[in-house]
C-alpha cells in the first residue's frame, strides 16, 4: 500500500516558497518512508556581476540493527541568479531527499548477489 502527501507554502512578504511530497509504502519485507523538500528564498541582488559557487552537498547514511532501521539523508544547498523585470534576483534553494526504511525481519537489505538472481 502506498500514501502520497503534497504541501505547498508559498509567503510573498518574505520571498519563499515551500513544497513538501511524503509517501509511505509498505510492503511484507519493510516499511519505506520517503520525505522531498524543495525550498526556495528569493531577494532582489545588489551584486552588478554575482559570482557563481557550485553547491553544497551532504549525504549521510545510518543503520540502527537494534531496530533494524536503515536511513538515507541527501540535502543540496546553493544559490542561482535570474533575472526578472530587468533587475537582477537571488535565489537560495535548499532541497532535501530523506529516506527510512524499517525492516520487518532481522535481515537487512538483501546482498548483492541476490538482488541480481
Amino acid at each position: 500500500m502506498k500514501t502520497i502527501n503534497f504541501k505547498r507554502h508559498k509567503d510573498v512578504k518574505r520571498g519563499t516558497k515551500y513544497l513538501h511530497i511524503s509517501s509511505r509504502t509498505e510492503s511484507k519485507e519493510c516499511i519505506t518512508l520517503v520525505r522531498k523538500g524543495f525550498l526556495y528564498k528569493a531577494q532582489i541582488s545588489q551584486e552588478t556581476e554575482p559570482e557563481q559557487s557550485s553547491p553544497e552537498i551532504f549525504i549521510r547514511k545510518a543503520i540502527d540493527t537494534e531496530k533494524n532501521i536503515e536511513k538515507f539523508s541527501f540535502h543540496v544547498k546553493g544559490t542561482f541568479y535570474m533575472s526578472h523585470a530587468r533587475k537582477s534576483i537571488r535565489v537560495d534553494f535548499h532541497h532535501s531527499l530523506n529516506i527510512k526504511i524499517v525492516w520487518k525481519k532481522k535481515v537487512f537489505s538483501p546482498e548483492k548477489s541476490e538482488v541480481l538472481t
